[in-house]
């Protein structure tokens, strides 16, 4: 495990980044994290355990011991209080952020295999807006975008998300890419502009084959 300052730059000043390509079992969980994944495969009980570790070596830096992270009822990780952050796991890397909310309120990671949206996928998840861009672009260029927007949406929802609970659908927000961000534009009202009025802006990185994206409100 490492630490993770270019997931970390994705943020605003505050936030700490973990992250690993290692195996973690069953046996690095704590408490109810390891009864939540008791009856899961192999496969996700070691995504799970990397980012509780990930999520604990990140907490260190700010002064937390070996603290538990149970599942809370949204299926988010539970936060000491004063703590916002997320996870992350895909094909084997798994990375987590955290901040003191005093910093910045809320935070949303997420990490895809690049160019992984494929085609068939694409009405599930984009707007007619994106739709038409991605559709002006070649195969392989069209790949990266549609990937990137989704992971950009699933950043931003676990960002709102821990701010006002609300879920989302792929067509409420649409997603602009600009060169190194992106920004979130609502499509319908959302509870997180009476907090912090949109559009909302993300950064993303490249990361041995993945796309990782940032969102967050400070």
């Amino acid at each position: 495990m490492n630490a993770a300052p270019l997931i970390a730059a994705l943020f605003a000043e505050g936030a700490v980044a973990y992250q690993t390509w290692d195996t973690y079992a069953a046996q690095t969980l704590l408490g109810a994290e390891r009864e939540a994944v008791a009856r899961a495969v192999a496969k996700r009980i070691h995504e799970f355990a990397g980012g509780r570790a990930c999520a604990r070596a990140a907490l260190s830096q700010l002064g937390y011991g070996a603290i538990e992270l149970p599942v809370g009822t949204d299926r988010a990780p539970g936060w000491p209080a004063g703590i916002t952050g997320s996870i992350t796991h895909t094909g084997g890397f798994c990375a987590a952020v955290v901040a003191r909310t005093a910093q910045i309120r809320a935070l949303g990671l997420d990490a895809e295999p690049a160019s992984s949206v494929k085609p068939h996928l694409w009405r599930r998840i984009c707007t007619a807006e994106e739709l038409a861009v991605l559709e002006s672009l070649d195969a392989p260029t069209a790949l990266g975008a549609a990937t990137l927007m989704f992971s950009a949406k699933e950043a931003f929802y676990k960002c709102q998300h821990a701010l006002t609970a609300q879920w989302l659908d792929f067509a409420d927000i649409r997603v602009s890419i600009e060169s190194g961000h992106f920004e979130i534009w609502p499509t319908r009202s959302l509870q997180i502009a009476q907090r912090c009025a949109g559009p909302w802006r993300g950064r993303y990185l490249y990361e041995k084959g993945l796309v990782v994206t940032g969102v967050c409100i400070v």
